[in-house]
């Protein structure tokens, strides 16, 4: 058997799972996912079951008190082989080598069962079985009338998901989403773009320079029409309705392109993008070069 610690928000758990899924994958083992943490957490939920990922058992302990704690650690060690992420960043340059992959994942188990316990946000980990992780990945709860269509025309129209990261953890700053959509203009001329976020006052302070930006560079009647145009073409997801964080992730993954933030939520979504003709554009942050597919653009 072949465990991973499940954690933090979506975008996380899912790149946990992916790095147990291919490794139970690739020696023919049966999947355990330990969502203790997911269970003990008062800002985080597990969040898997709402896609058809395949895993064969799930287990979990409490861990509110500091008997309960002990358990549960001294249990995990008696019980597995516990492979901790090993750290890679490397302070030289504030960045994260991209040919450093943990090679504890892939040492056979030896008597124990393997205890995977990190972050594992390399896609090398799991890029070969990345096909069979985004098939899985249909929504397992029944979704509105509204999502369903508006999956339909993201899919079927020219359009970008733009990813505005607020909060806790604060995405880039406007000028790097000017750029982006600037090079998407290059890539794919006049899309639509639907702008999700998690701080609306955030994102439209983000977005506002790319129409001073065009306030600036442009003058009369050609001024008032670009500007005009853009700002028809652009427009929040929260504008079409009220939908859950998995609702604005399958529309996000459904449209045909992408912009990210520093955010393995929207890194997922991307992923799930099937079109063959996808532009995919994320900012240069630590993670960037180990978490980003062929063809994406990585803007510095």
């Amino acid at each position: 058997m072949i465990a991973v610690k499940i954690g933090d928000g979506m975008g996380n758990q899912l790149f946990n799972y992916a790095c147990g899924y291919a490794q139970a994958r690739r020696e023919n083992d049966s999947l355990l996912l330990d969502i203790s943490e997911c269970d003990n957490s008062t800002l985080r939920d597990f969040e898997l079951d709402k896609f058809h990922l395949k895993y064969d058992k799930k287990e979990s302990f409490p861990n509110h008190n500091l008997g309960q704690k002990i358990y549960k650690n001294i249990r995990r060690a008696l019980k597995y082989h516990v492979i901790k992420e090993r750290e890679v960043y490397h302070n030289r340059g504030h960045r994260y080598d991209v040919n450093d992959i943990d090679p504890g994942v892939y040492k056979k188990k030896f008597i124990r069962d393997k205890y995977l316990y990190g972050y594992w946000q390399h896609l090398a980990y799991f890029e070969e079985y990345l096909d069979e992780i985004t098939a899985m990945m249909t929504p397992a709860y029944e979704q509105s009338e509204t999502v369903k269509k508006l999956q339909e025309a993201f899919k079927k129209t020219p359009t970008c998901a733009v990813h505005v990261r607020g909060g806790d953890i604060m995405g880039p700053a406007g000028i790097y989403f000017k750029h982006a959509i600037e090079r998407m203009e290059q890539e794919k001329p006049g899309v639509r773009y639907i702008v999700f976020t998690n701080d609306m006052e955030r994102a439209r302070e983000a977005l506002a320079s790319i129409l001073e930006s065009q306030k600036q560079e442009a003058g009369g009647d050609q001024l008032k029409n670009e500007v005009c145009q853009m700002e028809n073409r652009l427009e929040f997801v929260t504008q079409l309705g009220k939908f859950s964080d998995v609702d604005e992730f399958f529309l996000m993954a459904a449209c045909q392109n992408q912009i990210l933030s520093n955010s393995t939520f929207s890194t997922w979504a991307a992923y799930l993008n099937q079109n063959p003709d996808k532009t995919v554009i994320m900012p240069d942050d630590l993670l960037s070069e180990r978490m980003c597919q062929k063809n994406w653009i990585i803007l510095k």
